[in-house]
């Protein structure tokens, strides 16, 4: 149980405040562009400080780490209630995910070390699972809280839970030895950092609404010298955080941008789904997380047929599937937006989710059977930092677009809400004849021995996309 909350605490916090941008827009007087960063920013500093915190778990113990990551999240947490700007709230997400990552990192990491090898697959599994249901539980338990007692009430929430997790780690989990570590990446993991942030906020920018009160030329500007830093740190570094052998190979590179696609897609409705239907149709934060419940139900649906497909060597099929049907989804949420046909909304979410659960898992699957064997550690990571990065952009794209389209005409929010899902049906288009092309010779099987790391890597992206992740 100590380690499964934790788990269970680092995903939801990532997805819970989605349906709380709104409000939190109207209280620090920011747009739908700007207040999207709210989640990016949580995202984009997971994605670049896994790596070390999972390193800093070996160097000085695998179970003080873990109960810091209790501490720094639930610190992380009180500054977010109680941020008096949205530059403080923005500084206390980012240490809510720093201790998000601890936990995420330091629960597979006990796992390994005080499991027997008989049961690690079934723990594996459970924690997965609560991943996934930490996902899909988010959106509709963040709308609750906001209905109930505002938005700050989606971050108090995480600090009687940071509390008991510290109390039932110092109870029930095994001291951890402390072991000399490889050199640690640090600035590959600050300069993709930045990297991401800066990408985010000069898209976010470009609809006229500059973020923190920075242009977009600023913006990109600084995206572009974290580019020339994060090359020039990885050609020096050691231990480089990302692995250059990886993109040598044309599947897994394939894989890794069928990756950063889809889920940029996936995401565009994440943030964008509550803050049309709250600020459009005036509903409840409460009815508007629980629009997320289709796309988490059709994930989960699919994500274990997709993987058995994979499995038996037929990655195409089950990839150009998925994304075909994501395609039509999103063609049926445009339809639905553009009609006011709620139940054709859903069915098409639930579409978008079920897709995603079919490509996902052979896609995953794919790409650690291409990567060498000695770095499948790598792989893993460079595949969640694909992921990551089609979060921060697909929300900083949808975010510009719709706030441009609404504010040169503000009676047109179905319209835009309908163009973009559209949009996004192309890319899912696209995405599969990708599929096709990189995986159209020989099937790609995935040995026994790494289905597990594919599975948790697919379970992680399920839940993070809470309709997980990547």
């Amino acid at each position: 149980m100590a380690l499964g909350l934790g788990a269970f605490v680092g995903m939801v916090d990532a997805t819970i405040v989605a349906v709380a941008l709104d409000p939190i827009g109207r209280h620090f007087g920011v747009s739908l562009a700007q207040s999207q960063y709210v989640l990016g920013v949580y995202l984009v500093t997971v994605t670049a400080t896994i790596p070390t915190l999972g390193r800093l778990g070996d160097r000085f113990g695998r179970r003080n780490a873990y109960a810091a990551g209790f501490v720094v999240f639930a610190a992380g947490s009180v500054l977010a209630a109680l941020a008096p700007m949205f530059g403080v709230l923005l500084l206390a997400r980012a240490i809510q995910a720093v201790g998000g990552g601890l936990l995420t990192a330091g629960s597979l990491a006990l796992i390994a070390e005080h499991v027997p090898r008989r049961r690690t697959g079934r723990s594996v599994a459970v924690m997965v699972v609560l991943q996934a249901v930490a996902g899909l539980t988010g959106p509709p338990l963040g709308g609750l809280l906001v209905a109930l007692w505002g938005w700050q009430a989606v971050f108090w929430a995480g600090v009687p839970l940071a509390a008991l997790g510290l109390v039932l780690v110092r109870v029930a989990v095994p001291g951890s030895v402390q072991r000399a570590v490889a050199g640690l990446d640090m600035a590959g993991a600050l300069a993709l950092a930045l990297l991401l942030l800066c990408l985010g906020g000069g898209i976010a920018s470009l609809s006229g609404s500059a973020v923190l009160g920075w242009p977009a030329g600023g913006w990109l500007g600084l995206a572009a010298g974290a580019a020339g830093a994060l090359l020039l740190a990885e050609r020096r570094a050691a231990h480089p955080l990302l692995d250059r052998r990886l993109l040598r190979s044309g599947r897994f590179a394939g894989a890794a941008l069928g990756t950063f696609l889809s889920t940029g897609t996936l995401m565009s409705c994440f943030a964008f789904l509550p803050y049309w239907l709250e600020s459009a149709h005036r509903t409840s934060a409460a009815i508007a997380g629980a629009a997320f419940l289709p796309i988490g139900i059709g994930v989960v649906a699919t994500a274990r047929q997709g993987g058995g497909l994979g499995d038996l060597g037929r990655t195409v099929a089950a990839t150009t599937a998925g994304m075909w049907l994501a395609a039509a989804g999103l063609l049926a949420a445009a339809s639905g937006a553009a009609l006011d046909l709620w139940p054709l909304l859903a069915a098409g979410l639930f579409a978008l989710g079920a897709g995603n659960g079919l490509f996902s898992s052979p896609n995953t699957a794919a790409a650690l059977a291409a990567a060498p064997r000695s770095a499948l550690g790598s792989a893993a990571g460079f595949l969640s930092a694909a992921r990551n990065a089609g979060v921060v952009t697909g929300l900083a794209v949808t975010g510009a677009v719709y706030t441009a389209a609404v504010g040169h005409s503000p009676g047109d929010a179905d319209g835009a809400a309908a163009a973009i899902f559209a949009v996004a049906a192309l890319i899912c288009a696209a995405v599969a004849l990708l599929a096709r092309r990189v995986y159209g010779g020989q099937p790609a099987r995935l040995a026994p021995a790494f289905r597990g790391a594919a599975a948790a890597e697919v379970g992680a992206e399920a839940a993070a996309l809470a309709a997980s992740g990547d």
